[in-house]
């Protein structure tokens, strides 16, 4: 008997091994079949009750064991169902690759903008016709070990988009390269290179305007990027916009070189208000277009270069100060932008004061059909004046993401600076 008994526990324990392993992993005091088993073997007198509880409290232990092998195995299935890298995309610009608690990311865009033109000059040696890729960009964006610290890295593959003799190759630039420090209360220190935050035009960007170049104003008077260290941020629900930057003062990509006053450093801060809410830095008026409200931004901006390069300025050598003052308007299907810029320069023996103006306007009238306008002057002391008329028709494919741009473009140069008109086709494609 003592035999039989100590091998019927066993044979019970072992019958319970048998059971599904979904049911074996269940306690014994919440399961039926396991509770069904110990009192037929109580009834039958083939156990005590002293082996009985001895049985029910090994079943007990039993089901505690797989019920953490079943987690364990519960827990890596949901690692593979939530990898450690985790996809997102299936439109432009969005693909994204990050790990599941937003600590690094990776987000891959791009855009090609192909474009042909013909140019016809007062100086018959700049007449031609040229087909070029002026942008041809890759957009590494993200950040990096924490949500709060964000990088960029933007680089440029173009070719020549000017008629040139004899003809030349495109060159490989860095555009945006930067790390970006976040703080609680919506700031933010930048340290590398991005636009300098001086004139609406800089900062907009390339990709969303509505003619395929910037105008003169931008050209003569606003730097765009160069290596900096920026403190910028927003407050009250984006109706306050505000960046101040130290950069080299002498372009895109380039160290600074020293000189007699803080080294040529150029300084500047700008200051947006937006009244009526949140304004996305865009030419078209796709904000607006549908719901037919009205938003606007109104911009101020200061920039100072002392012993400057000659970048942005008549003189090189020159201390400069320019300000400037520049307001966007959205309403329903119309867009309205305005800059004015002014520029004083002094150096030992000179002084030089120069103006930019600008203004700019489009209506959408249908969802993806634009025709915009663009008039600006520049107003030099020390060299010719300059104005510009520009005439195009956009359809947007996609918004920016595809978009077909035809324009003309005439700048008119007093003296002896040739004059020139220019009708450009272009599309852009962004990825």
């Amino acid at each position: 008997m003592r035999i039989l008994s100590c091998f019927l526990p066993a044979t019970a324990i072992a019958l319970l091994a048998l059971l599904p392993a979904r049911v074996v992993a269940q306690k014994a005091d919440a399961s039926n079949v396991d509770s069904a088993i110990l009192d037929v073997l109580l009834a039958r007198g083939i156990i005590d009750q002293a082996e009985y509880d001895e049985l029910k409290e090994m079943v007990r232990a039993h089901a505690d064991e797989s019920q953490g092998e079943v987690d364990l195995i519960e827990s890596r299935l949901d690692r593979l169902r939530a990898p450690d890298v985790q996809t997102n995309g299936g439109s432009p610009t969005k693909l994204q690759f990050k790990s599941p608690d937003g600590k690094w990311s990776l987000n891959i865009k791009g855009r090609i903008q192909a474009r042909a033109e013909t140019v016809s000059s007062t100086d018959q040696s700049k007449d031609g016709v040229n087909f070029s890729i002026p942008r041809s960009r890759l957009d590494f964006s993200g950040n990096a070990g924490a949500e709060n610290v964000m990088y960029r890295l933007e680089m440029d593959l173009a070719t020549n988009a000017k008629p040139t003799n004899p003809a030349t190759e495109g060159t490989f630039t860095v555009r945006h390269a930067y790390v970006d420090w976040g703080f609680e209360n919506g700031t933010a220190v930048l340290l590398g290179q991005t636009e300098f935050p001086f004139g609406r035009e800089a900062v907009q960007g390339s990709a969303v305007q509505q003619f395929g170049e910037r105008s003169i104003v931008f050209q003569s008077f606003e730097p765009e990027y160069e290596p900096q260290a920026m403190y910028h941020g927003t407050a009250n629900e984006g109706k306050l916009e505000f960046a101040g930057s130290v950069a080299n003062g002498e372009g895109r990509g380039k160290n600074n070189t020293p000189g007699d006053n803080i080294n040529g450093l150029r300084a500047g801060a700008r200051v947006v208000w937006n009244p009526l809410g949140a304004v996305k830095n865009d030419g078209p008026a796709f904000q607006t277009y549908d719901s037919g409200n009205t938003l606007v931004s109104i911009g101020a901006d200061y920039m100072g270069n002392q012993d400057n390069s000659g970048l942005n300025t008549a003189n090189a050598g020159s201390d400069t100060r320019s300000a400037g003052l520049d307001a966007q308007l959205f309403s329903g299907p119309f867009s309205l932008l305005a800059e004015a810029i002014t520029r004083h320069e002094h150096d030992p023996g000179n002084s030089f004061d120069d103006k930019g103006m600008l203004i700019e306007g489009g209506w959408l009238f249908t969802p993806t059909w634009e025709v915009c306008a663009r008039a600006a002057a520049n107003n030099f002391e020390n060299s010719d004046d300059q104005t510009e008329t520009a005439l195009g028709l956009n359809y947007y494919v996609d918004k920016h993401n595809g978009k077909w741009q035809l324009e003309w473009n005439h700048i008119h140069q007093d003296g002896a600076s040739p004059s020139q008109s220019l009708v450009r086709l272009g599309y852009q494609l962004m990825f």
